[in-house]
């Protein structure tokens, strides 16, 4: 049923209090939705009659056994930002709808603690709706409509019920379109400035007309209404509409409780030294089973941290405020009740000078808070404060947002959603794999396994391998199941680390990997652009023991130094391996084409994408491969026992994944180009590949179109029958082809892949670098100039032009070279014969950041800022570049 149909048959209640209507002379409106039947809703008067002038509240509600939710016509939501900040922390709102965003589509808005629901005006200015909805509940976009009326509908789910809050604007002049919305029977709440009068207390103020109106209503269904209450609170931000606040009474509304971390910073280290060398004295390992001595060790290393080391919550984040904002933001409060009380064109004035103040009073204390922080960061300690900084200034991140999920119609959350995460992943992990082949590739796995083996495969770990790995961990990484960190490991005593070196050698000797370290801790990401209901929009990112991680790179050092020592990689990979890049294989292409238009041929490249290809690995197939490889004895059997029977799922139901090297694993990369390293021989004479990883592409340069096709054809042959010989799936629809030629003549030969026909693309992107068939460079100089454009935008946020404030030279060269510079350089020695005006493009946004860090005017002399900054053109870099990478293109051909 719509609700006009509710509103109707009196199925909608209005959500009002007693008072007075409008004042007398309001400018006329539309009648309201009529509602009748059922008691109004009492409740307190105006916030400005319950507090004191500073405005200020005791305290905020930490335990509220209530949904607080907000709506409130903002009239342009950017430039009262901190007051909605400030109002939504002081009131503890949990949901908040705001009409009349003035927003830009495209431009982010994100309020710190909540989810961004918006929809954005198209096409005409103002307008727009948004919903914020605290990060601990979980929310999910419903609807939307943005024609006449505009509206966002936003389904909320907590543990024991359901309920849908739409947000409603509808300008004055449109039609209310209240049967476009469709209405439950129970848990349905639309909230919203409908410009229509009502016998609620007055939430407008019209400075045209001197008078106040009621356009801001609030209709919900009678589960609802029996638990609700509703309040006309006092002016925000120089709005002419007052928030209202409705407070439902729900004991599921309540905050999950966080869960406490280890504060470093307040860590005793030399008392954790002595505790996990006592603790962990008494450990036995000769003999035993390798799951109990690791459950001991875990359990003694947590223990001698919570000795040691203090633990709690991060505190809420209390949005900028200050005694000076809130003295203006009081006297035009004041200024607003007498406007309204006494409607007069002098209190009017008065009204505009008081919001005038404010907004400068705003102005003056966000530029002095900025210079304070950019003036207060210390290059040589605050390194990882600046990063966050620029991180924010970008509007990176969705930290802390609660999961919610759409399957079937159901809506998941909570374990639900981490069960469907798990089955979605397992999914992707399960390979089928022929019967007969299973049983050709086991037999002779059977028959290669034998103990004997070189003695880098079989000999102990050694200390000196473990303090080298222990020294190459990184801080600040989350820890996986057992809850250890890499802080902990790099401040364990020397008993402890001895006894560490004990357990890595029994694990070692018996070739078994305790249980849990092959557990992991799923974190879904969302990915750009995706829609966040769906689990495949998600990309997960396992959190393996920190312990295991330890050894895994020890292993992995071992297994690299024996493959590279025996070439058994080809020179073609460049994924993961030492003194190698990506820009490596982005070279060697384009200097092939170049070549071959020197030489009047054509170059004919098919650039093939892999599906899953790290989730889908044949763990059978690598473990043959393992042993055609020589890779046997204890590396042999503690690599297999590292393979099976992982788990993933933490919060959630754990579930087996089948086939693919272990997500987030140190051994896992060095384990995937081995498996695929037997591609590449099979290739037919002429055609040349080069493979980051599972990134490949092959070419032929031929004189002739039909050559190169024809060449092609026989290597996309031999590449279908490996895919199928060792069960790896090809993505069809991303493996495309490019003719590149100079001459408008030649035309390529229809090529297959399997029964599916190749498509070709006259640009291709290729590890980030885009070449196109003429070889212009002019998109991929397009592409990095917009890119590093936006960033140049952080720069310009942490030293305003014109300003004597701000960050100094030092973090802004810091900022251009971390953020700018490599959009401007990544691949240069790929487009070294790029067209000098399009390379021009690129000085241009070298030369703006030289100017943000310099200070300098438009009208100084490049060359000056280039020497103070110590920085080149572009053009000169590209040159060097392609100097220090000439001697490495060889190595491919």
């Amino acid at each position: 049923m719509t609700l006009g149909d509710r509103i109707d048959s009196n199925g909608a209640r209005p959500v009002r209090i007693h008072q007075a209507g409008a004042a007398p002379g309001s400018a006329p409106r539309r009648s309201p939705p009529s509602a009748t039947g059922g008691p109004f809703i009492s409740s307190c008067g105006a916030r400005g009659r319950e507090r004191k002038a500073t405005g200020r509240k005791n305290s905020r509600a930490k335990d509220n056994p209530t949904i607080n939710i907000m709506h409130w016509n903002a009239e342009g939501v950017s430039n009262k930002k901190e007051e909605l900040e400030h109002f939504l922390y002081e009131n503890s709102i949990n949901i908040c709808c705001i009409q009349e965003t003035h927003l830009q589509e495209g431009k982010p808005f994100k309020i710190r603690g909540y989810q961004v629901f918006r929809s954005d005006r198209q096409g005409r200015k103002k307008g727009g709706v948004m919903t914020l909805v605290r990060n601990n509940i979980n929310a999910s976009e419903n609807n939307r409509y943005m024609e006449e009326a505009e509206y966002i509908e936003v389904k909320i789910t907590t543990n024991d019920s359901k309920m849908n809050i739409v947000n409603y604007y509808c300008p004055n002049d449109k039609m209310l379109s209240l049967d476009t919305i469709q209405v439950p029977d129970s848990g349905f709440l639309i909230a919203g400035d409908f410009n229509s009068q009502s016998q609620n207390p007055s939430t407008f103020y019209s400075r045209r007309w001197h008078s106040t109106t009621t356009p801001d209503l609030a209709l919900c269904t009678d589960d609802i209404h029996k638990t609700i209450s509703r309040k006309v609170d006092e002016q925000l931000g120089g709005s002419d509409h007052r928030p209202v606040l409705l407070t439902i009474s729900r004991d599921s509304a309540s905050e999950h409780p966080q869960h406490p971390r280890w504060n470093y910073k307040k860590a005793k280290w030399g008392l954790f030294n002595i505790r996990t060398n006592e603790l962990t004295r008494a450990i036995e390992t000769e003999g035993r089973n390798i799951n109990n001595v690791i459950k001991e060790f875990n359990a003694s290393i947590i223990q001698a941290a919570k000795d040691s080391i203090p633990r709690g919550v991060r505190k809420d984040y209390i949005p900028y405020w200050s005694d000076e904002l809130q003295k203006t933001h009081d006297a035009l409060t004041r200024r607003r009740e007498e406007a309204e009380t006494n409607p007069s064109q002098e209190n009017n004035i008065k009204l505009q000078e008081s919001k005038a103040k404010h907004m400068k009073t705003k102005l003056e204390c966000k530029r002095r808070g900025w210079r304070e922080k950019t003036a207060g960061l210390n290059m040589e300690k605050d390194t990882t404060k600046l990063w966050k900084l620029t991180r924010a200034l970008n509007e990176e991140g969705n930290k802390g947002q609660k999961i919610t999920l759409e399957e079937e119609g159901r809506t998941l959350t909570g374990k639900a959603a981490a069960n469907a995460f798990a089955q979605a992943y397992r999914g992707e992990s399960d390979t089928t794999i022929p019967l007969p082949l299973q049983k050709e590739v086991r037999t002779e796995i059977r028959e290669r396994t034998e103990r004997n083996a070189q003695d880098a495969m079989q000999q102990d770990i050694t200390m000196a391998e473990l303090k080298n790995a222990i020294k190459k961990l990184k801080k600040k990484k989350s820890p996986g199941p057992d809850n250890i960190t890499n802080e902990m490991l790099q401040h364990r005593g020397n008993s402890a680390l001895q006894k560490l070196l004990g357990i890595f050698n029994l694990s070692w000797r018996q070739g078994q990997v305790p249980h849990c370290w092959k557990e992991a801790r799923m974190i879904p990401v969302l990915k750009k652009g995706k829609n966040k209901t769906k689990t495949l929009s998600y990309r997960p990112i396992s959190l393996t023991s920190c312990v295991c991680k330890t050894m895994e790179r020890i292993v992995n050092q071992r297994l690299q130094l024996y493959l590279e020592s025996e070439s058994i990689i080809v020179p073609e990979q460049a994924g993961f391996r030492q003194h190698r890049s990506t820009e490596d294989q982005t070279t060697h292409p384009s200097q092939v084409i170049e070549d071959a238009y020197q030489a009047q041929k054509v170059t004919l490249a098919t650039f093939i994408g892999l599906q899953k290809a790290f989730d889908k690995v044949w763990k059978d197939g690598l473990l043959v491969k393992l042993l055609r490889s020589g890779v046997k004895g204890n590396m042999y059997q503690w690599t297999k026992s590292y393979l099976h029977n992982r788990k993933d799922g933490h919060c959630g139901r754990k579930v087996l994944l089948r086939q693919g090297v272990p997500q987030g694993g140190v051994l896992s990369p060095t384990l995937f180009i081995l498996f695929i390293n037997d591609l590449l021989p099979e290739l037919p004479k002429g055609v040349q590949a080069a493979l980051y990883a599972d990134d490949l592409v092959l070419w032929c340069s031929k004189e002739y179109a039909t050559t190169a096709t024809y060449r092609m054809q026989l290597a996309l042959e031999k590449v279908a029958a490996w895919a199928e010989d060792w069960c790896v799936t090809i993505n069809r629809e991303k493996t495309t082809a490019t003719l590149f030629t100079l001459s408008a003549k030649a035309i390529p030969g229809k090529m297959t892949l399997g029964d599916t026909p190749l498509k070709f693309e006259d640009q291709q992107t290729y590890l980030g670098v885009t070449y196109d068939k003429r070889m212009t460079w002019k998109q991929h100089i397009m592409n990095a100039e917009g890119k590093a454009r936006r960033k140049l935008n952080i720069m310009r946020k942490l030293a305003p032009a014109g300003s004597h404030w701000g960050a100094n030279e030092k973090i802004l060269k810091t900022v251009y070279q971390g953020t700018v510079r490599p959009h401007l350089e990544y691949g240069s020695s790929s487009w070294a014969t790029a067209a000098k005006t399009h390379q021009q493009a690129l000085d241009k946004v070298q030369n703006q950041a030289l100017r943000i860090i310099t200070g300098a005017m438009k009208s100084t002399p490049i060359q000056k800022m280039e020497q103070v900054t110590r920085h080149s053109s572009t053009e000169q870099k590209a040159r060097l570049q392609n100097i220090g990478t000439s001697h490495q293109v060889p190595v491919h051909s």
